[in-house]
């Protein structure tokens, strides 16, 4: 199974859980609705429910301090948020806000629990899909120490471009382009500094800013400038 295939929750539930805990997920599972800008978890609050994304941008984070936020990751449209919950004392070690307008289903922990026990290829890939995450999460962090701040800035547009991808109508244009100032907090660096990297990017001929909104020119070029091994022209 491909890495970007282990985040689709629902998909590994269609495939590798049987059909009656199919039924008994779908019984427990209630609906949410948040605005741009709502909290969905907080950190240090207790971890009673496992939420996927029906439809919507989240951004998933945690707070070092009161003014340093590290993000660890975005999340779209089938994909799992609450999981880093799970442990010995069933607290979240990270925040998630919604970044649009966003529906999640939720399920009660204790039933994802026992569909974890029950279905051992699905408790594999979930596996599987957790290990991933943490090491591309290393990757990132590692990958910063040797980088300047415009590659670091660079990669924080790639892991835009790679979370919620492109316009269905312009394989150019960023479906959703983050904050410049979630750009900083992804590249550890200033806003000021954000500013002078895009459009050092964008004399480069990588990206082209329209707006609030990016357009990415050159993917090979983002993707060699950030170290990345796949071809993004695909």
């Amino acid at each position: 199974m491909r890495s970007e295939e282990l985040k689709q929750l629902d998909g590994m539930v269609k495939q590798y859980c049987t059909p009656e805990w199919r039924a008994l997920a779908d019984l427990n599972t209630s609906e949410l609705s948040y605005r741009k800008g709502e909290l969905i978890i907080k950190e240090g609050q207790k971890a009673e429910n496992i939420y996927m994304v029906k439809h919507g941008r989240v951004k998933v984070y945690s707070n070092y301090t009161d003014s340093i936020e590290v993000i660890v990751r975005f999340v779209t449209d089938g994909q799992v948020i609450g999981h880093r919950g799970f442990g010995e004392d069933f607290t979240f070690s990270i925040s998630a806000v919604a970044l649009s307008d966003t529906t999640v289903f939720v399920l009660p922990r204790t039933i994802f629990e026992n569909m974890l026990k029950a279905n051992n290829m699905f408790c594999y890939y979930f596996m599987m899909f957790f290990a991933e995450e943490l090491r591309r999460s290393e990757r990132m962090r590692r990958n910063q120490l040797n980088m300047t701040v415009k590659q670091r800035v660079a990669q924080a547009i790639r892991m835009n471009m790679e979370s919620f991808g492109f316009e269905a109508s312009d394989d150019a244009l960023l479906a959703y382009t983050i904050t410049r100032k979630d750009m900083a907090s992804l590249a550890s660096t200033t806003y000021e500094s954000v500013i002078r990297s895009l459009a050092e990017l964008q004399k480069d001929g990588i990206i082209k800013i329209e707006g609030k909104k990016l357009r990415i020119s050159d993917k090979n070029a983002l993707c060699e400038m950030t170290h990345c091994s796949k071809d993004l022209s695909s």
